[in-house]
């Protein structure tokens, strides 16, 4: 904060107590508090401990366009910039703390832990030994500097996902042909992004089926596309099966996706992994299933038994026990289910084996690729 900015007392009672007053009239961020001295502060001088969980919602509700990686990315910038350590292994420390204060407080926190992973280990890499590009003067930044550009660059994870989505648009539209259907659902903002772009291009002509489950997000994404001048045509969820066995014209069924695993296979809204099944396995014409997700959604993490996605960290209603079935009493199931996810924000694992292949802002990549890609992101 700018000297000009601190608060100035009404008069001058004195050099002593211009100090003492203006000290505490001053503190209005941890940065300023570090340097300040602390015989002059009163406890009500305190600002209010930093909160991530907090702080990682009210970056989601201030920007619709924003992910849960790059929430939880920010969320911890701003850890940053309220923690005054001194060392690099004490911010390291203060980082995996609050990281997992933030991956406690929900009950799927694979997307927040694919965005914490990522700046966790671009943090580590900085502190190791990232250098300036000066030629023969070439340094090693120190601590401080390292701190200081991620302070001052707090934007560029957010700016960076959204060149991605651009980028994963243009790889992921040349997959849309003239005369054809695309069976989009699901209501994904990259997948919307895809189809919006190829209606860009007047030389192309197709048409959209959007599967609609009447959340907030599948509305949204069919009022831009028909703003956008192009055909879609709105199903339930329970008319997949006939519209993929009867519609021949229907040769690509695209998806979005809350995390890629690392053996390239996906964790989404339920009843991904039933399209995933229904558009390989429905007979008719040749249909590819490809999921459009920008490579901050990978996480180091596989689900070891498909298809329990439990067994990756997400918590909901586990219908493999028989005691759960036909229980819809959440406290008859115990105090741990408080932490459920509700039904409508439930998830579920596709195989590898049912996606043709994942559109991301590096390409293209088949499945089997992933498990490179995790060496240089994550």
């Amino acid at each position: 904060m700018a000297t000009d900015d601190l608060a100035s007392p009404a008069a001058d009672p004195g050099p002593a107590s211009t100090a003492r007053s203006t000290d505490a009239l001053s503190i209005r961020t941890m940065d300023t508090l570090k340097h300040s001295n602390p015989e002059t502060l009163t406890h009500q001088d305190d600002p209010a401990p930093f909160d991530i969980v907090h702080t990682y919602h009210d970056l989601l509700a201030s920007d619709p366009e924003m992910t849960m990686p790059v929430a939880a990315i920010e969320s911890l910038i701003d850890l940053l910039r309220a923690t005054p350590s001194s060392t690099a292994m004490e911010t390291v420390e203060v980082v995996r703390k609050e990281k997992a204060k933030l991956l406690e407080s929900t009950p799927n926190p694979l997307p927040l832990l694919a965005g914490a992973d990522l700046f966790e280990q671009y943090l580590l890499r900085s502190l190791r030994g990232q250098t300036t590009t000066g030629g023969a003067d070439e340094r090693v930044l120190s601590f401080d500097e390292t701190r200081s550009h991620l302070l001052h660059n707090r934007q560029l994870f957010a700016h960076r996902a959204r060149a991605a989505r651009d980028s994963i648009a243009a790889w992921g539209s040349k997959y849309v042909v003239h005369g054809r259907v695309v069976l989009a659902a699901g209501g994904s903002r990259t997948v919307t992004k895809i189809l919006l772009r190829a209606a860009a291009d007047p030389t192309r002509h197709f048409k959209v089926i959007c599967v609609v489950d009447g959340s907030e997000r599948a509305e949204a994404s069919v009022d831009a596309l028909r703003a956008a001048g192009l055909e879609v045509e709105t199903i339930s969820p329970n008319k997949v099966a006939y519209m993929l066995a009867n519609q021949s014209r229907i040769n690509l069924v695209l998806v979005g996706t809350e995390v890629v695993m690392q053996n390239g296979g996906i964790i989404s809204r339920m009843g991904t992994c039933q399209l995933a099944h229904l558009t390989k396995s429905v007979k008719g014409s040749l249909k590819r299933f490809y999921v459009a997700a920008e490579t901050h959604k990978i996480v180091r993490k596989t689900a070891l038994a498909y298809p329990m996605v439990n067994r990756v960290g997400i918590s909901q209603k586990d219908v493999s026990k028989w005691e759960n079935l036909g229980n819809e009493d959440v406290e008859d199931l115990g105090a741990a289910t408080q932490r459920l996810l509700s039904e409508q924000d439930e998830v579920d694992y596709t195989d590898p084996e049912l996606i043709d292949g994942i559109i991301t802002e590096q390409g293209v990549k088949m499945t089997s690729q992933i498990w490179e890609m995790v060496d240089d992101y994550i």
